[in-house]
């Protein structure tokens, strides 16, 4: 068979795969620059040649991500800056990438301001006109660091982008156009408050040393860092190899992509590969590798004996970070097996992953696990509180054997390194279903907001309800026992930021649905504004959870 042949049918293969079954399939891939000799083979063979070989493989996924390695704009539309390598490509040029299939760019990068801060902006803009969106960068810092908010098949995700390191020939102001530049700690307080909202939570660094292929410590601190704080998967660009994979806490870190459509000419500049995985309740599955090799600017899936080599490179770069790659039908798979938890808890650098069966907690690189001595108690739902040196987990605990949900509450004493002796609520008629931290009166000292779903004395049917109890380490009493806020509650959340209660609610006898937040007023919660009205068609999922959040979607 001819080697063209070869890899059609290669293509072909992983095509009818990767369409049998899925969610939400997503993909990502490395640097494309379309300047330098990049622009010479556009300009002599067009827009869409560079990715003829990789559209297929692109195209087939809901969310296809990559580094917009240059601007693009026209020669009025902004300035060269004093540098060695300056970009700038054709905003025609951006016909490729929409045809490839691609709809998120990282502008977070060494170039992207290649043309001057009006370059930049006017990237951003074309890359919306061709309903990519672009993330990482903006009029100011505040802006720069928005995440890009998308809803697919249900399934919610936040992406980020930062840049790790000053630009050359720039000055770097907070309040003017630029990257998202460093600041870890405002990065990772923005994860922690997606998290609690989103399903996925992605970043991609641009960071590390070009044409090095093991990360440095410093990206392995960030990459942590950012898992730490409740990211899912994290995308790395800059270094044009492929570096490290690891499998950290149970989530994937690709520290560098390598290129894609690039004009490097060394043998590792151009071995690539497009990373692609499916997303479903929240969790990655199927991670695979498809091995790309960069031939006149332009990738093309691998020969097998070229994939041989860059997944052998691969494993011998990664296997010290807990990954393994094999083949699997017409791609190589990440061997990655990690329970997704119900629950993701932090507090002063001590993280819980909250299972149906266990909780483990992760602090001072030491993992320490409490595991549900009875096979028939199961965790639900979990939210954290820190006392001084003791962490609490209140918890719900359904005993599947009497079909009953009761609270309990999970110590740990950070000091010693353990859990100490949990308790449990007494009560059984309640049927707690979720439970939030919320401060309702705003005296420092929060209280726990727990679903219950029970009758009252004055209504023989069981509704969805809310309780409100007080909390002082492993003791709860009520505070607020009034259950009713409105219509029926189908679901409700808590707004930190402006500390107020949303509660999803169905208007009575219909299908209809409301968003309405509440705020404490002493007595119980006050009515404060419908926040948007759905009716039955509208993804409520989503427009509940991002309610108080800006977004978009495609």
């Amino acid at each position: 068979m001819k080697p063209a042949a070869k890899n059609t049918l290669i293509l072909l293969l992983s095509c009818v795969y990767w369409t049998s079954f899925s969610q939400v399939r997503f993909c990502a891939v490395g640097d494309i620059l379309l300047d330098r000799e990049v622009r010479k083979v556009i300009e002599d063979k067009g827009t869409f040649y560079p990715f003829e070989g990789t559209r297929r493989l692109i195209s087939q996924n809901d969310i296809a991500f990559f580094n917009m390695e240059c601007p693009v704009a026209n020669p009025d539309e902004g300035y060269a800056i004093n540098k060695r390598y300056s970009f700038r490509a054709d905003p025609d040029f951006i016909n490729g990438l929409a045809y490839a299939g691609f709809n998120v760019a990282s502008v977070a990068n060494n170039h992207t301001i290649d043309y001057g801060k009006p370059g930049l902006l006017k990237t951003m803009k074309n890359l919306q006109k061709a309903s990519i969106l672009p993330v990482g960068a903006g009029s100011d810092q505040k802006e720069a660091f928005e995440p890009v908010l998308i809803e697919k098949n249900g399934e919610t995700f936040a992406f980020f982008a930062i840049l790790d390191f000053l630009l050359e020939g720039t000055v770097f102001n907070e309040h003017s156009v630029y990257p998202a530049y460093g600041q870890t700690e405002k990065l990772c307080k923005l994860i922690t408050k997606y998290n609690t909202v989103v399903d996925n939570i992605i970043i991609s660094f641009h960071w590390g040393n070009e044409n090095q292929t093991l990360p440095t410590e410093r990206q392995v601190e960030l990459a942590h860092a950012v898992v730490d704080a409740g990211a899912d998967l994290v995308l790395g660009h800059h270094p044009h190899v492929l570096q490290s994979i690891e499998n950290y806490r149970g989530k994937l870190i690709l520290y560098s992509l390598g290129n894609f459509v690039f004009d490097n000419s060394k043998n590792e500049q151009r071995q690539s590969a497009i990373f692609r995985c499916q997303f479903h309740n929240g969790q990655i599955m199927v991670p695979e590798l498809i091995p790309v090799w960069i031939n006149n600017c332009r990738p093309e899936p691998a020969e097998e004996k070229t994939s041989e080599e860059i997944i052998k490179r691969l494993n011998r770069l990664s296997n010290p970070f807990d990954v393994k790659i094999s083949k699997k039908n017409a791609a190589y798979e990440i061997n990655y097996s990690a329970e997704k938890p119900l629950k993701e808890l932090m507090s002063d650098g001590v993280h819980f992953n909250v299972f149906q069966n266990k909780i483990d907690c992760y602090y001072d690189h030491k993992i320490t696990t409490f595991s549900m001595q009875d096979s028939s108690f199961v965790l639900s739902d979990a939210v954290l509180n820190t006392e001084r040196d003791t962490a609490f987990i209140y918890a719900i605990v359904k005993d599947t054997s009497l079909n009953i949900s009761r609270l309990a509450i999970f110590p740990y004493a950070t000091l010693k390194n353990e859990f100490l002796r949990p308790s449990i609520d007494s009560h059984t008629g309640l049927f707690p279903w979720k439970l939030e931290i919320m401060d309702v009166d705003e005296d420092q000292r929060p209280e726990l907001i727990v679903g219950v779903l029970k009758k009252t004395r004055y209504q023989n049917i069981e509704e969805n309800r809310i309780f409100v109890y007080n909390i002082s380490k492993d003791y709860i009493y009520p505070k607020w026992l009034g259950s009713k806020v409105g219509n029926p509650i189908v679901d409700f959340k808590v707004d930190s930021i402006s500390n107020r209660l949303i509660i999803l609610e169905r208007f009575k006898n219909s299908a209809n649905q409301m968003i309405i937040s509440y705020k404490w007023n002493g007595f119980g919660f006050k009515n404060e504004a419908i926040i948007q009205q759905l009716d039955s068609a509208v993804n409520i999922k989503f427009r509940f959870h991002l309610s108080d959040y800006s977004f978009n979607t495609f």
